[in-house]
């Protein structure tokens, strides 16, 4: 009897059954001579022929090596493996596969090179191999896939430089290459991909300015830089990618200014350009960015002009803003009121490490949905707005390293989410509030190098959430509750050491005692004043 045309799929589906060494979730149990083919787990045939078109194994948990004799269904299109645990390299056998159009291995151990032979693929329209242990060069073969549209090869291992001949992939419209040991510069022949609208080549070791040529793929909606070492200017032409949507440059070494012209992408959502050594002001014409959602300018030399904060007032146009990072960098002037009309949607607010003077407004407490807000390191004066204290969401408050004074609210203590509060550094005086210690997820507490006076509240003892506290260096008195003892979270240190606190040695030796049985206390530094004494207890 002659054997059915098809009769090569299913032998190429068994030998490809045989070489996995466990399916643990039996997904193929019913692949077996005693059932048609076709209607085998994860296979497509086609309706008139009978031939396997289509094989769709995603996220059934397979381990071992894919079998070379996949390489023997010629009339695959789609061959599906992703999310897998399948091994050893990618047989050279699939570039027999002219007809296949989608290659998904993503997410699986593959190692060794990307085959060559894959260039013989030319109806391949999607190529994704990411999420692997890759190595090698990005062969030129695959110059060869003109009718590529998706090209997936990030988090591997790849190395050597970015190819021109990408350029020439001229249907291409996601290119992603991310997360590998790529060098050298990014090629100016990837302005030729006229319909590309995702670029991702971040996290990888590339040098050289980017590419004005870039700016000719005006469909772009993302475009990821990010971690290399890229220099020079953000190029001023890159205004015309007016439908970007998603651009982080950040951790990188680019210069210059940040070019108005960038204003035109009014259609962006996040901009990162965190980490590098712009050192222009901010674009007032940002605020015609009325879709963003996150700014990240920190960590450059940028100023604020003429005009100072102003920017600020701009940003009220943003009205879906969410994250705004301005920190370490060169501004000055002081908070306009305005800062109360940003985004109610505002969650994050990062001004630290400037030169930012004058008061806190009290209209930041407009900004009800703030959970961080970083003002430490700056020049601010006066005492610390009560609007602060009265945040409902605020998880994260750094005021450190200023000039304020006066006392510390006590509505700090009504937050039922605070886990830090820094106030290092600063002028102030008067008592720690007792309410501090009912904070139901405090962490982390700074209060060192001020003037504070009176006793430890005893509540801080009975906060079991505190990993680290700093009361250092201000005016305390009296004895160290011995509440503390029972701080059984504390990871690093609580530190009372430059104080006035009474109790003799003998007694400082005894807490000493407990705090090394109860929370593995590790060093303790103590100064004897005659009556005073003063300690630092490390856990």
């Amino acid at each position: 009897m002659a054997r059915p045309s098809n009769y090569s799929d299913q032998q190429a589906l068994i030998a490809f059954k045989g070489s996995l060494l466990l399916d643990p979730f039996n997904s193929l149990l019913h692949w077996s001579r005693n059932h048609t083919f076709c209607n085998w787990t994860g296979v497509t045939c086609s309706s008139a022929r009978q031939r396997l078109v289509s094989l769709n194994l995603t996220s059934m948990g397979l381990i071992g090596p894919i079998s070379p004799f996949l390489g023997n269904l010629s009339f695959l299109r789609v061959l599906a493996l992703p999310n897998n645990s399948l091994e050893g390299h990618i047989p050279y056998q699939l570039g027999r596969l002219f007809r296949l159009r989608v290659l998904r291995l993503s997410k699986n151990n593959l190692e060794g090179h990307i085959p060559s032979s894959l260039g013989a693929c030319r109806s391949l329209q999607s190529l994704i191999l990411s999420f692997n242990n890759l190595s090698g060069n990005i062969p030129s073969e695959l110059g060869l896939l003109s009718n590529l549209e998706i090209m997936y090869l990030g988090l591997n291992n790849l190395t050597g430089i970015i190819p021109p001949f990408l350029g020439n992939l001229s249907f291409l419209i996601r290119l992603e290459l991310s997360k590998n040991r790529l060098q050298g510069s990014i090629p100016a022949e990837l302005g030729m991909l006229s319909q590309l609208i995702r670029l991702s080549i971040d996290s990888n070791s590339l040098t050289g300015p980017i590419p004005v040529a870039v700016s000719n793929c005006t469909r772009l909606q993302v475009l990821w830089l990010y971690q290399n070492n890229l220099n020079g200017p953000i190029p001023w032409e890159f205004g015309r990618l007016s439908e970007l949507q998603y651009v982080y440059l950040w951790g990188n070494q680019l210069t210059g200014e940040i070019p108005i012209s960038l204003g035109n992408w009014t259609h962006l959502q996040w901009l990162d350009l965190s980490g590098n050594q712009l050192s222009s002001t901010v674009p007032l014409e940002f605020r015609q960015m009325q879709q963003l959602k996150g700014l990240n300018l920190w960590q450059n030399h940028l100023v604020s002009g003429s005009s100072g904060l102003s920017i600020l007032t701009f940003l009220t146009n943003c009205s879906s803003l969410a994250f705004l990072d301005l920190g370490s960098n060169y501004l000055t002037g002081i908070l306009p009121i305005s800062i109360g009309r940003l985004s109610n949607s505002l969650s994050f607010l990062g001004l630290n490490s400037n030169e930012i003077g004058g008061n806190i407004p009290d209209e930041i407490g407009n900004l009800t949905n703030l959970t961080t807000v970083y003002l430490n390191a700056n020049r601010f004066e006066g005492t610390i707005s009560s609007a602060l204290s009265k945040l409902p969401n605020l998880e994260r408050l750094s005021l450190d390293t200023n000039n304020l004074h006066g006392r510390i609210p006590k509505g700090f203590g009504q937050s039922k989410r605070f886990g830090l509060l820094s106030l290092s550094e600063n002028m102030l005086s008067g008592q720690i509030p007792e309410s501090l210690g009912k904070l139901p997820q405090l962490r982390r507490l700074y209060l060192d190098h001020n003037q504070l006076s009176g006793k430890i509240p005893a509540s801080l003892g009975r906060c079991k959430t505190l990993e680290m506290v700093d009361l250092a260096h201000n005016k305390l008195t009296g004895n160290i509750p011995p509440e503390v003892a029972g701080l059984q979270n504390l990871q690093f240190y609580f530190n009372v050491s430059g104080n006035l606190l009474q109790g003799s040695i003998l007694e400082m030796s005894k807490m000493i005692i407990v705090l090394e049985a109860l929370t593995h206390c590790v060093s303790v530094l103590s100064r004897n004043r005659g009556a005073n004494s003063s300690c630092i207890y490390i856990v």
